[in-house]
Parts: structure tokens; sequence; C-alpha cells
């Protein structure tokens, strides 16, 4: 499989490839790899040149872009060309269109009927959160699916039409299977050293993926077989699990596909616990990750950015001898604003977070990347600190030390 992606914004930089990642996931979930994705701009000479270079390799080519009604969305046009074959209405689509704008209270443009048009070879995918359906078209051994480029509009479509339709034509005696594991607290190299003699002694069907982002490293094992053989497999890879399982346990948080924040969200919901966090250089990212869970108010209260040391002082009580001596980023000033978050929220335990998250700001003693991170309860309070480096720049730091905060309470937690 081979995703071309199209959009003179993808080549300027300001716009993220989101969508080549969403698919290839899906399409991964499905056992199905993809073997290369092509970025081009809004240029039939480049469009045509990719489609040639990937029917070259592959017979399944799925793109992204160039759907829309202004002049530059030409990816329809090039690909009807590319297939010998016209445009023409597709009416179950205009009407769907035509009963969109009706709810809007407005009249359906000529520019807004041409987006009913499709590739005579091809069939219409719906999309029902927008104008430019998918399209389908098959001749021979070769399948082209064409998607808009909006990602929630391809996001649907992708889910509720190409996924179905491409599993009808797979082979019906392979079958995929995936086990994953989430763990936290412990980089990709780091992980990889300590599984290592496991890794390499899996058998040849049976694949690691390391998939990380920041806070967390997801570990995907896939399995490939005969349909004939699943339960087999199944088995297989559930013993695979439970060695994997053995040789890390203190880094594993979840055999699902779960984010930190949702095991911690359980742990708390389960006890009736409460939670607060006194957050500094993450500027509220941390708060936003909890809160970006649905039924977060079950368990969580709220949160305070103490960003400058007045706050820290006036509403967080943190002492003034401590921040003088030690400063804002020490030790002692997070064990002041987790214990005093705690009572001010008046929860089970409360997070605080202070640090450098750069570019600038940084000492010999306290270099950028630099943060302590307290979690408090009514029993205790623990403390660490981290360094993540300049790696990344600011965001990339705020998000890793967020992830630490997390992986910190829910040691706690345990």
């Amino acid at each position: 499989m081979i995703i071309i992606s199209i959009g003179n914004e993808l080549l300027y930089g300001k716009t993220v490839n989101t969508n080549a990642s969403f698919i290839a996931e899906q399409l991964f979930n499905i056992g199905i790899e993809v073997e290369e994705v092509i970025t081009i701009g809004d240029n039939k000479e480049d469009i045509e040149k990719a489609l040639n270079q990937a029917f070259e390799t592959s017979n399944w080519v799925i793109t992204t872009g160039g759907l829309g009604p202004t002049k530059d969305d030409i990816t329809k046009k090039v690909i009807a060309d590319y297939f010998d074959c016209s445009l023409v209405m597709d009416q179950p689509t205009l009407e769907r269109i035509t009963e969109m704008y009706r709810r809007r209270g407005t009249q359906i443009t000529e520019v807004n009927r041409r987006q009913a048009k499709i590739p005579e070879k091809g069939i219409a995918l719906r999309n029902d959160h927008g104008t430019a359906p998918g399209i389908w078209i098959e001749e021979g051994e070769k399948v082209a699916v064409i998607l808009p480029g909006v990602p929630f509009e391809m996001k649907a479509i992708m889910i509720e039409e190409v996924i179905p339709l491409i599993e009808k034509k797979r082979n019906k005696n392979q079958v995929v299977i995936h086990k994953e594991i989430v763990t936290a607290g412990i980089g990709e190299s780091a992980l990889s050293d300590l599984i290592e003699s496991w890794e390499l002694a899996l058998p040849g069907h049976i694949t690691l993926a390391y998939l990380p982002t920041p806070g967390k490293l997801m570990l995907r094992l896939t399995g490939r077989g005969n349909k004939a053989e699943k339960e087999l497999l199944d088995q297989e890879l559930e013993h695979q699990l439970d060695q994997l399982i053995q040789l890390v346990p203190q880094y594993i948080i979840s055999t699902k596909n779960e984010s930190i924040v949702e095991v911690i969200s359980k742990k708390l919901i389960k006890k009736g616990q409460k939670l607060a966090v006194a957050e500094s250089c993450t500027g509220g990212f941390l708060a936003h990750q909890i809160t970006l869970l649905p039924g977060a108010s079950q368990f969580f209260e709220g949160g305070i950015v103490s960003y400058s040391n007045t706050i820290k002082r006036e509403i967080l009580n943190v002492r003034e001898i401590n921040l003088k001596k030690h400063g804002a980023v020490s030790e002692f000033v997070v064990i002041d604003m987790a214990m005093n978050t705690m009572n001010l929220f008046d929860v089970d335990y409360a997070i605080a977070i202070s640090g450098i998250a750069g570019p600038t700001g940084g000492t010999s003693e306290k270099p950028v990347g630099t943060a302590w991170i307290a979690v408090a309860s009514p029993t205790k309070t623990v403390t660490q600190q981290v360094n993540y480096g300049t790696q990344g720049g600011r965001e990339v730091i705020i998000q890793r030390v967020a992830g630490a905060a997390l992986y910190l309470l829910y040691q706690q937690l345990q």
C-alpha cells in the first residue's frame, strides 16, 4: 500500500501531514503495511508522476487532498484523466449535498454541485462531514482510493467506508492479531536493551513495534498466520506477552491501548479519590491532558498555573525563604506547591511541577530541560528531579515533564 499526500500546504511546512500517519495506523491495525508515503503539491504533472511511481511497486494507492471546490483542487480531474474517463454526476452525493445546504438555510451553488462529480470508473464513498465524497476506483489489479484532505472528513470515510471495503477484498485465509502493552517511566532505547534477548528470540511470524509518544511508550506485538490457526496464534501471542511482562513489570501500566491518564482515572474513581495540580513550566498542559479524558470531573478538582513567583507566594503559600534560598526550580518549592495545593483544593493527591522549558533561562546548575516534580498525599510527599535536555525544544520538554509527573503519581497509586 502506498499513500500519496497532495497539497501545497504540506510542502510549505505550515501543515503537518497527520493524514498519512492516521491512514497508516488504520491499515496496520488490519495487517496491511504501508510501503511508502509520497508528498507532493497541487500540480497535475506531479500527481501523474506520483501515481505512476506508486503503481509500479504496488497495486494499492490511497491519496488525500485536492478534492475541494477551489481552482487549486485538481486531484479529481487528474485521477479521471489517469484512468481515461470523464467526470460524471453522482446523484446520491448531489442529493446529500443539496440536503446539507438546505438544513443550513442556504442554496446550493454550481461550485457545490461540482463537488458531487466523480470519475466515471469510480464509486462514491459517502462523506457525512463535508461536500467532497471519497472515491474508490478499480481497474484490473489496480485500486485507487481518493480521500479529502480535511482530517475529520478523511478519518470518517477511512473508518466507515474504506476499511470495510479493503477487508472484503483481502485474503480471507490470512489473519492478523495484535497485542499491546503500554509502558511509562522508561525511554525507548533503555527498554529495548532490557528486552533485547526476548525480542531477538521472537519467531518470524511475530513482530514487535515500538510506538513512542511523549510520556508513554506502547509496544505492539503482531502475529500473522492462517485463519485456521487463529486460536493457536492468539495463545502464542499471549505467551509472548506474559514473558514480556515478567521482564519489565515495573514499567508496564496497561495491557490495553490506554493512556496513563485513563489508568490513573480508574484507580482514583474506584477509590473515590480526588486530584489537583499546580503547574509552572508546563503552563496548564498537565491539566489539559487530564481534562481531555471524558468524565475527568469524577476525579479532577482543578489546577493552578503558578507561573510567577508572586502567584507561588500569594496563592500557593510557597515560603519566601525557599524561593530565595533554593529558587523556584527546586525540591523545596515543589513540595510547598504540592502540599498547599492538596490543602487548598481539599483533595487526596496533588501534583506540582516547576522547571525550565527553555530555550533560555537555564544555568550550569539547572540547565534547560530541568524540572522538579512532587506528588503529595495525606501520608507522604514524593519528589523527582528530571532533565530532558534541549532535544525537541520547549514543546517536547513540556510534554515529557507532564508525562513524568503522571508516572510519579501512578507509582504512588500502585
